[in-house]
């Protein structure tokens, strides 16, 4: 049986270990961050830290430097 995807469906969420590597830095900068409050948003589902997409995705757009 074939099931379409909804498209309001929420996107998955991300553990550290792969937001880490989506951004491509280490997992002890965002544990640095979440400690500090700064830098990326997170969400707690108990005691589970995890990372929307488009948050990372926002947060590198704002943090991407042009040429002049």
């Amino acid at each position: 049986m074939h099931t379409e995807r909804n498209d309001t469906a929420p996107e998955p969420l991300l553990t550290p270990a792969q937001a880490a590597a989506v951004l491509a830095i280490p997992v002890t900068i965002l544990s640095r961050w979440r400690s500090e409050r700064r830098e990326l948003p997170y969400v707690r589902v108990g005691r589970a830290v995890r990372y929307r997409r488009a948050d990372l995705d926002h947060w590198v757009e704002t943090h991407t430097v042009h040429p002049r």
